[in-house]
């Protein structure tokens, strides 16, 4: 089979149609957005899940580039091609720390359609340059603006650990966005995206006509990879990629889901894939964490550290619809926004409460999101933290749980600071991060109708369940008999896999794992 081109990383539309890269036809949806929605859109989505690539064919379907468009629904759809003065603003190319830097960008973009369009570089504010701007393309064309600002919350996200560059910074734009409500009669179309809500940012105080289409039901598989065109459009790299790992079509579309699937995004949990992971897989033939490795975390920690977030809180997160709508100045909790970043998707809806139950979408973004908290748990020694996960994984790869238990105490014993306090939870939390990094399905405080179980492990072959007991004078045999009394292996008896009880002692004084005892 002759290798197909893949657009990893490619976000340009006309580029993609005319230099053979595979593109999956969002042309339909596309229509109806600008057609039969309004004429004032809100999408939000996570990063590299084709906002861009959106907003780029959305530009070229606004020019009148009716050739681009062969082939796919829209020549179908479209009969009366027409050209519009397109602004497309990627405020992404605004986001620094400097705010004089920030105001040069700004400068740039806005800078760049007064030369096309002929207008005065007057010494006016960013809103009134915006309002001459749309004016004068309505004017000299003939036809109304269509107005494009994609990743719109880029630059204030970039310094959300700093309230002061984030308040300058907001109200930069916060002046530039000010005439848009205003000018409805020059304007064709407005079309924003963004991660966080634009409520939630408090930028768009005076553009309250906008349409929020994010959790619509019409358009959860506006931007990523929905399953049915996985299917229908990847079938030669599904046998590709069977032949690559010896598994069988069916097999290797398994795999797929399991890493890249399980995004929602809204009731009505349409299944979308990752579609920078998955196109970067097609590409290498290989199964890796492209997408939570694009980017450095430190976004993702200066978000965890602000709301003083806990392992804890994301188990079985349910919101109501309004709380993703929290302004962002009086957010109390890193939930809302690690959905919208794409860390937690929508796993439940209960449409007589209206509750939204949250959780890990993919085993790509699980073991990354661990890997990220670990120093925040363990050693800040990346190095140290790669020895122990090494030593670690080799022991449950032979389900030797006696070895991946010395590995741990080890480790725990040589650590040079306390824990914040040495309570169960926080023992639980430790090993739960060192097995979840390295793919064992772990979970704490599992619920049965007999009590709560502290640590349940799922390995390829072996379900392990933990009973920890914290004490200088406990035993392995009272852990190992609280398993026994309330049958915690009964929720898993119909599981094919072996089952083991494993009783742990921990030493609060000498914070770490004392002795352990394992029974079949």
């Amino acid at each position: 089979m002759s290798r197909r081109r893949y657009p990893a990383g490619v976000q340009d539309f006309e580029k993609i149609r005319t230099d053979g890269f595979v593109y999956v036809d969002k042309t339909e949806y596309i229509y109806n957005l600008a057609n039969n929605c309004g004429d004032a859109i809100f999408l939000g989505r996570p990063r590299r899940f084709g906002k861009s690539l959106l907003c780029s064919t959305m530009k070229h379907y606004f020019l009148g580039h009716k050739e681009l468009f062969e082939g796919l629904a829209m020549e179908k759809l479209e009969k009366n091609w027409t050209e519009y003065p397109v602004l497309h603003f990627d405020m992404s190319n605004c986001k620094s720390d400097d705010i004089n830097e920030v105001r040069s960008n700004l400068d740039l973009l806005i800078r760049k359609y007064e030369k096309q369009y002929g207008c005065e570089a007057r010494d006016l504010g960013y809103g009134a340059r915006l309002q001459q701007l749309i004016e004068t393309a309505h004017q000299r064309t003939g036809n109304r603006a269509v107005l494009i600002f994609d990743e719109y919350d880029s630059p204030v996200l970039n310094v959300i650990d700093n309230p002061e560059k984030m308040d300058a910074i907001r109200s930069i734009y916060n002046s530039f966005y000010t005439p848009v409500k205003a000018l409805g009669e020059h304007i064709r179309f407005l079309f924003i995206t963004g991660i966080t809500k634009f409520s939630q940012m408090s930028i768009f105080s005076t553009i309250n006509h906008l349409s929020n289409i994010s959790m619509e039901k019409e358009w959860e598989g506006l931007c990523g990879i929905t399953a049915q065109e996985l299917e229908s459009n990847f079938q030669p790299e599904l046998d590709a990629l069977a032949r690559e790992y010896n598994t069988t079509s069916e097999g290797a579309l398994q795999l797929l889901r399991d890493r890249y699937d399980g995004y929602h995004f809204g009731p009505g949990k349409v299944d979308v894939y990752n579609p920078f992971s998955l196109v970067n897989a097609f590409r290498s033939m290989m199964l890796e964490d492209y997408w939570f490795g694009s980017a450095t975390p430190s976004a993702l920690i200066k978000i965890l550290d602000k709301y003083n977030f806990q392992l804890s809180d994301i188990e079985n997160t349910q919101l109501f619809r309004s709380d993703f709508d929290q302004p962002f100045d009086n957010m109390d909790s890193a939930i809302p926004i690690l959905y919208q970043s794409g860390y937690l998707t929508v796993k439940d809806y209960d449409f007589e409460s209206r509750i939204y139950t949250l959780g890990i979408p993919n085993q790509e973004v699980h073991s990354g999101l661990y890997r990220t908290l670990m120093p925040r748990y363990l050693n800040s020694s990346t190095s140290d933290n790669r020895s122990l996960l090494m030593l670690v994984k080799k022991a449950m790869i032979d389900d030797d749980i006696d070895a991946a238990l010395t590995a741990a105490q080890s480790y725990l014993s040589a650590l040079p600071y306390d824990l914040s306090n040495k309570s169960e939870r926080d023992f639980e939390t430790l090993l739960r991060v060192m097995f979840d990094c390295i793919g064992i399905e772990t979970m704490t405080e599992v619920e049965s109708s007999r009590g709560r179980c502290d640590v349940v492990m799922k390995n390829r072959n072996t379900i392990y369940v933990l009973e920890l007991k914290i004490s200088s004078s406990a035993t392995v045999d009272e852990a190992l008999a609280q398993i026994n009394e309330r049958d915690y292996l009964i929720p898993y008896w119909n599981d094919p896999r072996r089952k083991v009880k494993v009783g742990v002692t921990v030493n609060p004084d000498t914070r770490t794992i004392g002795e352990w005892k394992v029974v079949e």
